[in-house]
């Protein structure tokens, strides 16, 4: 007797018949035995049938078939719906987020989801060209206006203070969400010029200490007020580290940056208190659907005053060489804050901040407006946009005193 053929030997023909007795039922050792083939063979070949078997699909009949049918066209209906819905979901995320193609992780609470019952707000805080640390005699300019550090530190503390009781007021009618707190640049005198150097009553390392205390308690006073804040950052002219300005570098190298990073490290716990502090001179925040734009002001393509209309000039023309600027980049800004020019003023969509100081020597020798000391103080309006707005006096207004001068006695005499 032969002995059995093991698997590895089988030819085609053998494999077919043996195929062939297995699918009409024939047991594994039977149709070896007929065959002529080992056992392990014939079970081999069994279990990979079965295996085929169970991953084969099943057959479809006609109903089965036709129903296909229907549920392909259906998910291709299903499928242009929902790239219809995506397209609206990726346009409301670029509204949202007020820019394309450019990264910002802004607070959850600047895009939650709509209430159905109130329009929601944001308090506003522009607060830049506080200069801290320089003096103003006010014998230089007959007496019509004095800062020092006292004074800074003064006005500082009466502007949030306001804020925080003004800005309830404005939000009684709408859910407000939090606030939004711009620090747009020359948080410090610094030392840029020769004169500064000489007259500031603080070193610059003694001046950001002194902003990042007051800014600081600041900071926790609106949160106690609003619930949650938001910190966006940029430099100035005056908190540059370098005499000439440049080009590269121009956050990273300021005291300005310096200031804001030293504040959050303050909050690196509190999660109800945000920041964005960038490497570049501009930064874009979304506002409940708005795109906000920031610059200090010396960086929007303009120079200073010019003639009697003063900076006001300026500010218009590089606020629109911003909006052109932006749209070529696919963004358009819906609100531009800066300071600079030490001007307030309202021309449209953009708030231009004054100062801290008021007036100093400097305007005095341009015979620039005599404007008091100043800070915007604003809501954006979830539908409204800017719906309010308020230049925050630091100082109560007075009647100047009489200028700081020697009449001489027949002046006098003859004016009586």
């Amino acid at each position: 007797m032969t002995s059995p053929i093991k698997g590895r030997h089988l030819s085609a023909d053998q494999k077919a018949a043996l195929r062939q007795r297995l699918a009409a039922g024939v047991k594994p050792a039977v149709a070896a035995r007929e065959l002529g083939i080992g056992r392990d063979s014939a079970s081999r070949m069994l279990s990979a049938m079965l295996s085929e078997l169970a991953s084969a699909p099943p057959e479809k009949t006609p109903e089965a078939a036709r129903r296909e049918l229907h549920d392909a066209a259906f998910w291709r209906k299903r499928l242009k719906t929902a790239e219809k819905d995506l397209a609206k979901v990726e346009l409301m995320a670029e509204q949202l987020a007020g820019i394309r193609n450019q990264p910002v992780q802004p607070p959850e609470w600047l895009l939650a989801a709509a209430s159905p019952k109130r329009s929601r707000s944001v308090i506003g805080l522009l607060l830049s060209d506080v200069h801290a640390g320089e003096r103003v005699d006010p014998d230089e300019i007959l007496g019509l206006n004095a800062f020092d550090i006292e004074i800074c530190r003064r006005r500082l503390r009466r502007y949030f203070a306001a804020s925080c009781e003004i800005g309830p007021r404005w939000t009684v009618d709408c859910q407000n969400e939090g606030a939004l707190l711009v620090l747009g640049g020359d948080l410090v005198s610094g030392d840029i010029h020769e004169e500064l150097r000489i007259t500031n009553a603080l070193t610059a390392h003694e001046q950001v200490r002194f902003v990042v205390e007051e800014i600081a308690a600041g900071i926790g006073h609106l949160r106690d007020t609003f619930g949650r804040v938001h910190v966006v950052s940029v430099p100035g002219n005056h908190g540059r580290v370098t005499i000439k300005p440049t080009a590269k570098l121009y956050a990273r190298a300021s005291y300005d940056t310096l200031a804001a990073s030293m504040i959050a490290d303050r909050y690196a716990g509190d999660k109800r208190v945000t920041f964005q502090i960038g490497a570049s001179r501009d930064a874009v925040v979304p506002v409940l659907g708005h795109t906000v734009f920031i610059n200090h002001g010396d960086g929007m393509g303009t120079g200073g005053g010019q003639g009697f209309i003063g900076p006001l000039a300026p500010i218009v023309r590089g606020t629109k060489k911003v909006e052109a600027q932006q749209a070529r980049a696919g963004r358009r800004p819906d609100l531009i804050l800066h300071g600079h020019y030490h001007t307030s003023a309202n021309p449209g969509n953009v708030l231009s901040n004054g100062s801290v100081p008021g007036y100093t020597e400097y305007g005095n020798g341009l015979r620039a407006s005599l404007e008091p000391p100043m800070q915007w103080l604003f809501l954006l309006h979830e539908r409204w946009k800017l719906r309010e707005r308020v230049e925050i006096q630091l100082e109560d207004p007075a009647v100047p005193p009489l200028p700081r001068v020697r009449i001489p006695a027949t002046m006098a005499r003859a004016a009586a």
